[in-house]
């Protein structure tokens, strides 16, 4: 068995929970070529793994031998996923099944990176139908859709949803959504039955009475336009813009979405770069007709979208537009690009400049 905290060991774990693992996955795991290059080469001489290409899609299976060795070294974390006929185990070749493990899969990968367990033996079994005791979040936690599905009763009473899995954390629950490249189309009723079937698993499990909300994964910030845009035409996504959660936050499968995630997750942090930017400015103003975070010295209202929270923000950009006033937009530079057609004459973007965010907030003292 290949050691923990190798990338060979990465690949064959992430393969063996995901069922399939996109091949393009790997590049996230490392940012050597050559390392990531050798280390595929030598799992698949192994036969501990293999690529699938069909139908335009390319994935990572664990072979015979791989399944195998994961089943007896550690089966607490992989019988669950390599027994029976999970969707894991015995894998559909249709590209639409297929498209459902690249999805989890791209979901793993960006939770792991951004710091959050994702091991069965590591996490509370907060969707076992066994639970007879008070569980406790005490760290961020992934569940994927088929852990959910471990509670059949409630779980057919979402069928159909689009839930790739949920994130808990100490004092919050998301329901997790990966579009990937689409633009995604929601029914609102089944992911409304879901957002209540979660709270209630929450509550009911870890005593924690809160109100979840979403996070929307895409591969690209275009995606994020697309729906501000429709938005305002009959094409509006109700389910992401005021039906259903209220927080819904749009996030890359990217190392800067898997940023945004862990900061998403840790409400102190948060709370010291909100604190550092409001340096600069005027206190918001809670009386006013239209949300903010802060003021200009003139009175201009700002809307802090670091953390893109989509129903947030239209509804600021339709205040703007209703009131016939203008509006600031604070995000980080990457994040300009997207946001500027949805900005017109109306709004200024300012921008946080994400390097120096990171050496503030991730270098060594």
């Amino acid at each position: 068995m290949p050691a923990q905290d190798s990338l060979y060991y990465e690949l064959l774990a992430l393969t063996a929970i995901c069922g399939e693992l996109p091949c393009a996955c790997a590049d996230r795991l490392t940012s050597s070529k050559s390392y990531r290059k050798k280390v595929v080469t030598s799992l698949t001489h192994d036969k501990l793994l293999r690529i699938f290409s069909k139908d335009h899609l390319r994935g990572y299976r664990l072979g015979i031998r791989g399944k195998r060795l994961l089943r007896e070294r550690a089966p607490e974390r992989f019988q669950f996923y390599l027994s029976g006929r999970t969707d894991t185990n015995s894998i559909k070749s249709s590209p639409a099944r297929r498209l459902r493990l690249h999805r989890i899969a791209q979901t793993y990968v960006t939770m792991m990176n951004a710091g959050a367990v994702i091991y069965r033996d590591e996490k509370p079994p907060i969707f076992s139908p066994n639970v007879s005791k008070p569980l406790y979040i005490d760290v961020p936690t992934f569940y994927d859709s088929r852990e959910m599905k471990e509670l059949v009763l409630e779980m057919i009473k979402v069928h159909g949803s689009r839930m790739v899995g949920s994130l808990l954390t100490p004092s919050r629950t998301f329901a997790v959504f990966n579009g990937m490249e689409a633009v995604p189309t929601f029914d609102t009723q089944i992911e409304q039955r879901g957002k209540i079937m979660l709270q209630n698993i929450r509550y009911t499990r870890t005593g924690a009475s809160h109100t979840p909300d979403g996070i929307l994964l895409s591969d690209q910030w275009a995606v994020m336009t697309t729906l501000l845009e429709d938005a305002k035409t009959y094409k509006k996504e109700h389910f992401l813009f005021g039906e259903g959660y209220e927080h819904f936050y749009f996030l890359t499968n990217d190392y800067h979405g898997e940023t945004l995630l862990w900061l998403l997750c840790h409400s102190d942090v948060i709370g010291r770069l909100s604190a550092m930017l409001l340096q600069e400015l005027q206190p918001p103003c809670r009386n006013a007709f239209i949300e903010n975070d802060a003021r200009t010295d003139a009175g201009t209202p700002i809307l802090f979208c670091y953390l893109p929270d989509l129903p947030r923000l239209f509804r600021f950009l339709s205040a703007l537009e209703l009131l016939q006033m203008k509006g600031a937009i604070l995000c980080f530079d990457f994040q300009a690009n997207a946001l500027q057609p949805l900005c017109g004459d109306r709004v200024e973007l300012q921008t946080i400049d994400f390097a120096e965010f990171e050496r503030r907030f991730f270098s060594n003292p």
